[in-house]
């Protein structure tokens, strides 16, 4: 298997030059297993990871993706004691999502209705001063409606705030209710978990460590041992956060690195075969490799310097060079992959799974703020070689080296669209209908079987949505 005989030889190809050609399938979409690897030891659901960038990846999209089945690298664009704090948040964080609702007691019962409405539940915790004192019931509130909570509350229904799911689920039906009132060591209240999100169903599967808490990596500089030392009791997974990574001074610093560390250690970012190779013979140890360089939506390393290796063409390189050199480990193909087709191509050259930047920026837990222009929804969007990433940078990290003077990245406004949940599902089913498309049941057979042919300029036109007006 050579993942590079799947490109033309000729041209350094990227995602539109090339489509996938269907095949026969004995598969649908729905049946498609779409789990894999980020790094050595380190498995996941869904094959998303989130890019490390200041607009991208905190804890709230580290948490809320890791809930989903993939795993958020926490930037590092901020001091060592607040990036410990992000991944502590992820660790800390229960495997389901919790809502902080709640009625105190001198609440209207015709208001507890309307928030009953709102969120869809029969059961309200009722929260005096930081304790659950009681459970009102919509049942209650509709035989009294001018009457106050309290005076109908019902014994309170509570769990600790780590309680795993099969124990919540058995609670709610033990007692017949809907939501649990979580608590934690101290019995104060911290949110509810509804019977909704613990749906032994529901399509996603939370990606967890052997403790049952969520993954986490964290994104380095390879001369901050320091902070590499003190993610290493926290996070799964550390992640090189660097543009080039075949550079002599950082190949002499990860070779002592990666002798200290518990934590998988991903290497990158790396563009060409001949890199990889020289990473594998002076690196004693690799658990990942990150790749490509300058085909992110906000980098203009391409443009500024000329200098570029596309993410799929990168992609076929360094899984080469790690099969050939009997390398076994997840590559992960970063920058330039806008739709579930672009991923399916990267795996079809050997990715195991890809990072996401500009998808996941649009996600309500993406850092920035939501903006309002007009009638329409952007959120920031700024690539971590913009101007401003790397005041920011140099700012907060003393290990943050300037070896250029010049920016190779843009900042701008991408389309707010919703929650993460929303975002994930629509980008995993469309990677499943790519895959039963071309007849593959799972990522590692996407290797072996998926096809590639170029496409010309006009081709391309044709296979996308054209000759009509769209609606916008």
């Amino acid at each position: 298997m050579v993942f590079r005989e799947k490109l033309p030889s000729d041209i350094v190809s990227t995602f539109n030059d090339v489509i996938l050609v269907p095949g026969f399938t004995e598969v649908e979409p729905i049946d498609v297993d779409v789990s894999t690897y980020v790094s050595r030891n380190v498995r996941i659901n869904i094959p998303i990871v989130s890019s490390p960038m200041d607009t991208v990846t905190e804890h709230e999209m580290a948490i809320a993706l890791a809930r989903l089945g993939g795993i958020g690298i926490v930037h590092r664009n901020m001091t060592t004691e607040r990036q410990l704090e992000e991944v502590r948040k992820v660790k800390e964080a229960p495997q389901y999502p919790v809502y902080f609702c709640y009625v105190e007691p001198s609440i209207k019962c015709r208001d507890v209705l309307k928030i009953m409405k709102e969120l869809s539940v029969e059961y309200l915790p009722v929260v005096s001063s930081g304790r659950v004192v009681g459970f009102i019931r919509k049942i209650d509130c509709v035989k009294y409606p001018d009457d106050r909570v309290v005076e109908h509350a019902r014994s309170p229904v509570v769990a600790s705030l780590y309680e795993r799911p099969e124990e919540l689920r058995s609670i709610m039906i033990d007692n017949d209710v809907d939501i649990v009132a979580l608590v934690d060591s101290s019995e104060t209240f911290q949110g509810i978990v509804t019977i909704w999100v613990l749906d032994e169903n529901r399509p996603f599967i939370p990606c967890l460590d052997d403790e049952g808490r969520l993954r986490v990596g964290a994104a380095i500089s390879p001369f901050d041992r320091e902070r590499i030392r003190r993610l290493d009791k926290y996070v799964d997974v550390l992640v090189l956060d660097v543009a080039n990574a075949a550079n002599l001074k950082i190949v002499e610093s990860l070779r002592e690195i990666c002798k200290d560390v518990s934590a998988d250690l991903v290497i990158g970012n790396v563009g060409t075969y001949e890199s990889a190779v020289e990473l594998i013979n002076r690196i004693e140890r690799i658990d990942g490799f990150r790749v490509g360089i300058a085909s992110g939506s906000i980098c203009s390393t391409g443009i500024v310097t000329g200098v570029a290796a596309p993410t799929l063409w990168a992609t076929a390189q360094v899984a080469d060079a790690a099969l050939e050199y009997g390398l076994k480990v997840p590559i992960i193909a970063d920058g330039g992959v806008k739709s579930p087709g672009d991923a399916v191509k990267a795996f079809a050259v050997g990715a195991w799974c890809v990072m996401l930047g500009r998808v996941l920026a649009q996600a309500y837990e993406s850092p920035s703020p939501v903006i309002s222009i007009g009638d329409r929804k952007y959120k920031y969007y700024r690539g971590m070689a913009s101007e401003g990433a790397r005041t920011r940078r140099y700012a907060v990290d003393r290990y943050s080296r300037k070896v250029k003077d010049i920016s190779e990245g843009v900042e701008g406004l991408v389309p707010y669209r919703g929650p993460l949940e929303t975002i994930v599902k629509e980008f995993v089913s469309g990677i499943q209908a790519a895959m039963g498309y071309i007849g593959v049941r799972n990522i590692q057979e996407c290797w072996r079987k998926a096809r590639l042919m170029r496409v010309s300029s006009i081709g391309r036109g044709e296979v996308e949505p054209h000759s009509i007006f769209l609606k916008l």
